[in-house]
């Protein structure tokens, strides 16, 4: 449903009342005059019609026709008459006269009482002619016989020609003052909208701008008293808003100060800390280095069994030891950026040797079945951290996976990447839990953080990792049907891909199409100069020879004179249609050339006739591209 805005909707309250009104008036009024004007021109046609019944009462009785021709000539002479007769008691004409060339006819039903027949042109009337004189004695007074009886008739038609014309000069006159009364109400009715709606616009946009945050806006004075108090009290609340938010904005400018001042603390204390791990990381390994060496020392001099024991249990906690420093290590060096990657290209078949001679003796431990495909692409990343991701993904995998579980590498080729994906049985991760593993020391099943487990860090690891060689990395899992880990790498172009582009490009359609266009004679048919000119300028670009014609008259001239390859032509011409070229050319002309519509027109009686025809169909505007695609398709069907 359309929506109108206030201004038309008070006109039309003040207006369709008057309209209405109005229209109820002039109707009345010009029915009622008209109705007027009819009765007016009956009476005076039935007034003259017996004042000459009365005039030819002797003449009639004394049979005088010349002088009922004279008083026929009188009668004539009234205004609007255009035809009168004056009968004998036996329907004889005694008198005419007549004012038209046309000879008029007495009715054939005069006899029948009808004294009078009107239709749009005319009104005829009868007035019998009646004995009124009275026979005078010298002994008695006595009517005469012939008293009261008809002598005859008089027929009197009146033209209406006057009349109508008077009733159109009185209903134009009408309508022009009804349309000035209008005229004049509609701009009272005008003025009187603006000048409320201009206020509620006025606020409209005060509203608006103080939605959008600029609170200075106020709303001046207005002439209409309600709208006037309603934009004093937008006022107030604009004004109380602006305090507020000056009270507001000044506490956030507080509060984020000391944010930034405990932000920048925490980062400067966090800083230092990876900066110190990161530095210390040389001193840390060497004592534990060193206590690996006096271990292996002290085993070489145990004597019992009991202290081969305790040893070996020495000997775990400093290999968990070794195994939290590297991580910390690590975790630390990536925070700190002091690892720079070292990205090269990989052989990937290497890479998966390494990992399936290392990982396969710890899933043989716990009868869990390592698949690893093997796959002769390279990439591009730094060796040692790729491989770091991979490790940190199949040992988490072999780590959460039960016995006779399975636990799959693959390598899958996703345009220019490759994606390894880590896949296992296990018991899967929730969805709730899926960002938390991420974070440093979070293990989903190892409440009673059992060292076996690993600690916690294996996938910040590789998320960092990841990010700093900017690998995609995706994480697909449901619990209790296992999880997948994947990792997408730059894949350098092997010789199949290579030859695979080179075979492209030699076979690519452009290629085809520049071959192909070299010579080709095409004819543009349109009836716009402009997009013949610039259909012509493209095709000429690509090679083409090129001619035009603006209707099918000089597309026929064009054919006497030339031979076409192609013909690009407007659906629709001036002297017909694309379609109607295209059936004659092929019915009757001696070339063959290919065919193709360019239309503006995607009615679907145009597209069914196109594909009844068979014809090959673009709708405007066309692009460069698919002009040339097409053309090169119908020049090589051809």
């Amino acid at each position: 449903m359309k929506k109108f805005g206030i201004e038309r909707q008070t006109m039309a309250v003040a207006l369709i009342p008057i309209l209405i009104l109005a229209v109820l008036l002039e109707t009345s009024f010009i029915l009622s005059r008209i109705a007027d004007l009819d009765q007016v021109q009956k009476d005076r046609a039935a007034l003259i019609a017996r004042q000459l019944a009365s005039s030819s009462e002797y003449a009639a009785f004394s049979g005088n026709r010349i002088l009922l021709q004279q008083q026929a000539e009188v009668a004539l002479a009234q205004q609007d008459v255009v035809a009168v007769f004056i009968l004998d008691a036996e329907g004889k004409v005694w008198a005419r006269a007549t004012g038209v060339t046309d000879r008029q006819v007495i009715p054939p039903d005069w006899r029948s009482g009808q004294t009078l027949r009107e239709d749009s042109q005319s009104l005829t009337i009868y007035q019998p002619i009646v004995a009124t004189q009275l026979s005078l004695d010298d002994t008695e007074m006595a009517s005469s016989p012939n008293m009261g009886s008809s002598l005859g008739g008089v027929f009197l038609v009146l033209g209406k020609h006057r009349l109508n014309n008077e009733k159109v000069q009185m209903v134009a006159m009408n309508l022009i003052l009804t349309a000035l009364v209008l005229l004049l109400a509609v701009l009272v009715a005008m003025r009187v909208a603006r000048r409320i709606t201009l206020p509620i616009m006025g606020m409209r946009t005060a509203v608006r701008d103080l939605g959008e945050g600029r609170l200075s806006t106020r709303i001046g004075e207005m002439q209409v008293i309600e709208l006037n108090e309603l934009g004093q009290g937008i006022n107030v609340m604009a004004s109380q808003l602006q305090h507020e938010r000056e009270q507001l904005q000044q506490r956030i400018e507080n509060a984020t100060t000391a944010l930034r001042s405990q932000k920048e603390q925490a980062e400067k204390a966090n800083f230092d800390k990876t900066r110190f791990l990161a530095a210390a990381s040389h001193d840390l390994r060497q004592p534990m280095h060193a206590l690996g060496l006096f271990m292996g020392e002290l085993q070489n001099r145990l004597e019992t069994p009991e202290q081969r024991k305790i040893v070996e249990k020495v000997e775990e906690s400093v290999t968990a030891m070794s195994g939290l420093l590297d991580s910390l290590l690590d975790i630390s060096k990536l925070d700190a950026g002091v690892i720079v990657p070292q990205v090269q290209e990989i052989d990937i078949s290497t890479l998966l040797r390494r990992l399936t001679e290392a990982y396969e003796p710890l899933a043989a431990a716990k009868s869990i079945k390592l698949r690893i495909h093997t796959s002769n692409s390279r990439v591009r990343s730094d060796p040692i951290l790729l491989e770091r991701i991979l490790m940190n993904l199949l040992g988490n995998a072999i780590r959460y996976t039960q016995e006779q579980g399975t636990v799959l590498l693959a390598c899958r080729k996703r345009g220019d990447r490759l994606r390894f994906e880590v896949r296992d049985n296990g018991a899967g991760i929730p969805l709730s839990e899926q960002e938390n593993i991420f974070r440093e020391f979070v293990q989903l099943e190892n409440a009673a953080r059992d060292r076996s487990k690993g600690l916690g860090l294996g996938l910040p690891i590789v998320q960092r990792s990841a990010r700093l060689l900017n690998h995609p990395l995706y994480l697909c899992s449901t619990p209790g049907r296992g999880s997948v880990f994947a990792v997408e790498v730059p894949r350098v172009p092997d010789l199949h891909d290579l030859l695979g582009q080179e075979s492209a490009v030699k076979s690519s359609p452009a290629a085809e199409a520049e071959g192909s266009f070299a010579g080709r004679l095409v004819l543009v048919v349109d009836d716009d100069e402009l997009v013949r000119n610039g259909t012509a300028g493209l095709i000429e670009a690509w090679g083409c020879k090129v001619e035009m014609a603006g209707s099918l008259s000089e597309v026929a001239q064009r054919f006497e004179q030339s031979h076409f390859d192609l013909v690009i032509c407007d659906y629709r011409l001036p002297d017909g249609t694309g379609v109607d070229l295209a059936e004659r050319q092929y019915i009757q002309g001696k070339q063959k050339p290919a065919f193709i519509l360019v239309s503006g027109d995607t009615s679907p009686e145009v597209l069914k006739l196109v594909a009844d025809k068979g014809m090959h169909l673009l709708h405007k505007p066309v692009r460069p591209a698919k002009l040339r695609s097409m053309m090169a398709f119908v020049l090589k069907a051809r």
